[in-house]
């Protein structure tokens, strides 16, 4: 999840050239915002998982 985030970070800065970010600072931030997401009691999982029981 964080390495779909942080290549979402930095393919919206190539648009902003007044704005940069470097793929490390990306890979930070994207582990912040997963991190964020979690305690805010949100789940991601890929289509077709789920985490209750059958």
């Amino acid at each position: 999840m964080n390495t779909i985030i942080a290549t979402t970070i930095c393919a919206f800065f190539k648009g902003h050239p007044d704005a940069q970010i470097g793929t490390e600072e990306a890979k930070l931030l994207a582990k912040q915002i997963a991190q964020a997401l979690d305690e805010a009691g949100l789940q991601i999982s890929a289509v077709g998982q789920t985490s209750a029981p059958s």
